[in-house]
């Protein structure tokens, strides 16, 4: 049985600004963003309305080491069986993969960040002090 070529994989390092073209990225450094997760990717393929799958335990077979945000990949249809994008936004690999950097800094998981005027804990109520008496 031959496999369905349907189907294109996109990996982080693939539009990461921290990689070099010769370590995997494929975008031009001005579209990467920094440190990618597949599941970023998928949400933004997901807002497309693309059908994908996550594949957690896949591994880019140039990163050497596995960090959080280097494991993983996705799998996405961008053309249809005729031949036509699903999505018009994005007709290719290419330009999927420039619009999917572009909005992943937009997502809510990129632009959530603590507040930094919270009152801080006194998490030493009640502990006994070491040291000299």
């Amino acid at each position: 049985m031959e496999p369905d070529r349907s189907w294109n994989i996109i990996y982080p390092a693939y539009i990461n600004a921290n990689h070099t073209l010769k370590k995997g990225r494929r975008i031009p450094k001005q579209f990467a963003v920094e440190n990618p997760t597949y599941q970023e990717i998928g949400d933004v393929f997901g807002s497309l309305g693309l059908t994908y799958e996550l594949e957690s335990t896949k591994h880019y077979s140039r990163e050497l080491d596995r960090e959080r945000w280097q494991v993983g990949r996705v799998k996405v249809k961008v053309i249809d069986g005729s031949g036509n994008p699903f999505n018009p936004k994005v007709p290719n690999k290419f330009e999927l993969m420039k619009y999917t950097a572009t909005m992943i800094p937009k997502l809510k998981s990129r632009s959530s960040k603590p507040s930094d005027n919270q009152q801080p804990s006194s998490s030493n109520k009640g502990k006994k002090k070491k040291g000299r008496k």
